[in-house]
Order: structure tokens, then C-alpha cells, then sequence
């Protein structure tokens, strides 16, 4: 049963000016009964690509026969669906820290990766929507020590997972952490499932902080880290995935956070097509924040970060990113409350929503979010749903759904009636040239540059409507937006460039 929380009065655009003459639309928080039993933990929760939203959590046994489980959003109904099980017994970790993690793609197939309590992490998957699920087996036969993993389905429908891996420490040195110099934690990954050794991404990364993962349109995907130096510097990595091998890990921002200890705080990242949100907990210069940034060519370059908190956080953070390039990010402070920040399409950083007061959520959980319904453009919100760990005796699970008026708060930030449309918001942005119109088809061929996240540099076939083909011709120059639908591209919004007058 759904019942309202409360309305937040959302004064977070910082458009003073205007506020007292205009009150800015709330941010509107509901919960919803969660299915999971009291006691339980490592609550995560995933938006896949055809909206369905998962819940994932573990329920503890005082037998030790602990239960890994999952239910789906009714998002209509505003209520999860009765919970199922995935796997139990043994091998199933309760753990607040090391939580199982899932990916799952718009044919309803999914898969979780999940820590054994043994050093080792095991994976299921689902190809009918989680009715049956298959025979737990590891993620990798050459790891120890696994944990902090993370899973995305890449756009051809493999699974990449990528885990810290402490197998420096007991069987001695690989050349490449030997030249890092130390016996220090690795950060491995593989697609799940193929053959093949693990592909070391970094020799030396912190041993107990989250990693993130993000797929891309393209085929590939963007990791993010703490990592880790022999002067003891541990500022967040990131390194891409190009489908096939890993770029050379690069800082994401130059903290310099210098910490003989581990902070138990990983970065999260959100995609969408080739724009990036990321969002990390630092402390350097004893100056504990939590900072955002966004980058709109697939990890390529990111912005200057903004500030998040409050003042005292404890990290633990949390981003989204929507249509719009709107960021929304969360963290806990040290008193315990869980708070929202919303970063405009502009980078500009609002005011702070508290989701929860203060001693409210467990100081050692990490609450996640995923979104429900992105912005689309006009007056629809977005909504996203945040799932957390109660501080209580019980520590029951609590889902919120968040509300966010985004349309209306772009109109009230300009002072005026102009959110963007559905067309203007669908897609990605592509200029190119004809290269060949197949009509009896209805594709057009377009050789174009590399779109970041999206699509290779070269030539892609595009589906395009018979008013489109009537329209173009073979050499002419053009700005448009492509969209995939169906594992197929389409071509759309098309305005041809002026063509340069000839001379004689």
C-alpha cells in the first residue's frame, strides 16, 4: 500500500529572484511497502532498458541457510510484486557491505553476481524474467579474495563483470603489480561466461571500495574505482571498456586524498548513450565531501566537480542521471540522515532535499536508486525509486519513490514556458553525410564521426520513413538525431546543411 511521506519544497534551482514570486514545484516522496523481511541486507535495485525495475536484497537465517531475493516494480500499481527466490543455502553472504549486484536487458533476461562468504562470487541468470533461475557457479577459477563487484549488460547482450581481487597478496606477484610496487589488491574483470583468462584492469586499487559500472550504446562500457598508490593516494579511476579490450585506467579527478586505511566508499556512474554522471566521497585535505561530475563524451572529459553535501557527510553516494543531462545525487551525512541534491542541465547545483531525517538510515548502509520513468520532455516527471536500511533494531528495508517535476523545474528556472519536447529529448544527435539511400529497404546509409558511448566513426545504416527518403540524396550534408528501437537504429529530425554555392 502506497502512503504518502511527505512533500519537499523544492527551493534547489537557486533562482532567487524569482522564487519569491514563483514557488518552484516539489520534489514529492512516497514509500512503498517494501517485500523483503525484517533483518534483511544489501538492498540494490536496477532499472533495465524496458523499464522494468528489480529488487535485490539477502534475508539472513540464524541457520546460515541465508536467501538471495528479488521482486519487480508494478510501477501502475505502485507496489512490488510478491518477492522470489533467486538462490539459498550456504553460499549465500549476508552481508551490508558486499551486496549482491544484477543487470538485466529489455528481453527480460538478467543476471547476479552475489559473494559466497568464502572468498569467492557466484553468478544465476534468468532468461524468463526471474521464473527460474540457473545453478550458482564462480565468477572467475583464478580469483581470491573476490569482492566489490559490479555487472552491466553490454548492448550486444553479454555480461561484464568486474571485481577487487586480492590474489597478489597469496600467491605472489604478476609482473604488473610487481611494477606498481607492492602486493596490493587488483581490479579484474571478464564477460561472464566466455573462456579465457581475467583481464587485470589495475594492479593496485583500494581493497574495500565499490566499483561502478556503466554500459554504452556502443558496445562498450566505462568502469569507475578507488584506486590505490604506493604513496598511499587514493583518488577514483576510470577505465573503458571498448567491447573487446580496456583502455589504460586514467584519474577522474586529481583529490589527492592520502589515506593509510581504507574509506569503504566507491564511486557510482549512470549512462546514458555517451554521457556520463559520476559521483565519489574524497577527504583530502581532511575536508570529507561529496562531489558530482558529468562528462558528455563517454568518460572522455569530465567537468570541473560541484559539492554535494552538507558539511559533514559520510559518503556512501548514489547518482542518476536523466534525459535532460539533469543529475540527481545522494549521500548520507554522519548523523544519519539521507539526503537528494538535483544538478541542473546547465551544472549548476541546487539546494539539498533530505529523503530521511537524521538516525534514520544504518550508518553502514548504501542505499541505491534506479530510475522508474526518465524525463521525456513537457510536463512528465521523472520518478526514481531509493531503497534503504533502517538504523532500528529490526533493520527493516525501506523503498521510497521520488517524484521529481523536472519539466516545470526547467520552466522555472528560465522564468518561462519552455521544456523540452519528447522529439527534442529522444535520441542522440548525429551530423553526417548520405552515403547511399536503399529505398526498398527504407534504410539510408550515413558516414559520420564517432558519437562517444554511441556509435564507432564510419558508416551505419539508419531506418528513415518514405517522406525522409524523398527528402535526402546521396553526398548532401545533414544535422539529425538517431534513436535505437528494436536493436535497430532509426534516423529522424533531419535538416540538411546548406551546401556551398559552386564556384566556376
Amino acid at each position: 500500500m502506497l502512503r504518502r511521506l511527505t512533500l519537499i519544497s523544492a527551493l534547489f534551482l537557486g533562482a532567487a529572484i524569482h522564487a519569491a514570486e514563483k514557488p518552484l514545484p516539489p520534489i514529492r516522496t512516497d514509500e512503498i511497502a517494501s517485500p523483503a523481511a525484517p533483518g534483511s541486507v544489501g538492498a540494490a535495485v536496477f532499472s533495465a532498458t524496458d523499464g522494468t525495475v528489480w529488487l535485490t536484497w539477502v534475508e539472513p537465517s540464524v541457520a546460515g541457510a541465508h536467501t538471495l531475493r528479488f521482486s519487480t516494480l508494478d510501477a501502475a500499481a505502485k507496489k512490488w510484486r510478491a518477492p522470489q527466490t533467486i538462490a539459498s543455502g550456504a553460499l549465500v553472504n549476508a552481508s551490508a557491505m558486499d551486496f549482491p549486484q544484477l543487470a538485466a536487458d529489455a528481453r527480460g533476461h538478467a543476471a547476479v553476481v552475489w559473494t559466497d562468504g568464502h572468498g569467492g562470487a557466484l553468478f544465476s541468470r534468468t532468461t524468463d524474467r526471474g521464473a527460474t533461475w540457473s545453478a550458482p557457479a564462480p565468477i572467475t577459477r583464478e580469483g581470491d579474495g573476490v569482492e566489490k563487484f559490479s555487472i552491466a549488460v553490454l548492448s550486444d547482450h553479454r555480461v561484464l563483470v568486474a571485481w577487487l581481487d586480492a590474489r597478489a597478496k597469496k600467491s605472489g606477484l604478476p609482473a604488473a603489480a610487481a611494477k606498481a610496487g607492492g602486493q596490493m589488491t587488483g581490479l579484474y574483470a571478464r564477460i561472464l561466461g566466455e573462456t579465457g583468462p581475467d583481464v587485470l584492469v589495475d594492479p593496485a586499487v583500494c581493497d574495500c571500495c565499490q566499483t561502478t559500472l556503466a554500459a554504452f550504446l556502443d558496445g562498450g562500457a566505462l568502469l569507475a574505482y578507488r584506486a590505490r598508490t604506493a604513496e598511499e593516494v587514493r583518488d577514483i579511476r576510470t577505465a573503458r571498456f571498448r567491447g573487446k579490450s580496456w583502455d589504460e585506467p586514467r584519474p577522474l579527478n586529481n583529490d589527492d586524498w592520502r589515506l593509510a586505511g581504507c574509506p569503504v566508499n566507491g564511486p557510482r556512474l549512470a549512462a546514458d548513450g555517451g554521457r556520463v554522471a559520476v559521483a565519489w566521497f574524497t577527504a583530502a585535505d581532511n575536508d570529507p565531501r561529496v562531489l558530482a561530475s558529468y562528462s558528455p563524451d563517454a568518460g572522455a572529459r569530465f567537468l570541473m566537480p560541484l559539492r554535494m553535501d552538507r558539511g559533514h557527510p559520510t559518503g556512501h553516494v548514489e547518482t542518476l542521471l536523466l534525459r535532460d543531462s539533469a543529475l540527481l545525487v545522494t549521500w548520507l551525512e554522519t548523523d544519519g540522515s539521507y539526503w537528494l541534491r538535483r544538478i541542473s542541465p546547465d551544472f549548476t547545483a541546487g539546494e539539498p532535499i533530505a529523503l530521511a531525517a537524521a538516525g534514520v538510515v544504518a550508518a553502514k548502509d548504501f542505499p541505491r536508486s534506479a530510475l522508474v520513468q526518465n524525463y521525456a520532455g513537457g510536463d512528465r516527471p521523472a520518478q526514481f525509486v531509493t531503497a534503504y536500511v533502517d538504523a532500528g533494531k529490526r533493520g527493516e528495508l525501506h523503498t521510497l519513490l521520488v517524484t521529481v517535476r523536472e519539466g516545470e523545474l526547467l520552466a522555472a528556472a528560465k522564468d518561462c514556458d519552455c521544456a523540452p519536447t519528447a522529439e527534442q529529448l529522444a535520441g542522440f544527435p548525429l551530423r553526417g553525410t548520405i552515403a547511399a539511400i536503399v529505398a526498398e529497404r527504407g534504410m539510408v546509409s550515413v558516414q559520420h564521426g564517432e558519437i562517444p558511448g554511441v556509435l564507432a566513426a564510419g558508416a551505419h545504416e539508419f531506418r528513415a520513413t518514405p517522406d525522409l527518403l524523398g527528402k535526402v540524396a546521396t553526398g548532401r550534408q545533414f544535422l539529425g538525431r538517431i534513436e535505437r528501437r528494436d536493436d535497430a537504429w532509426r534516423l529522424f529530425d533531419v535538416r540538411l546543411m546548406v551546401q556551398p554555392a559552386e564556384t566556376k
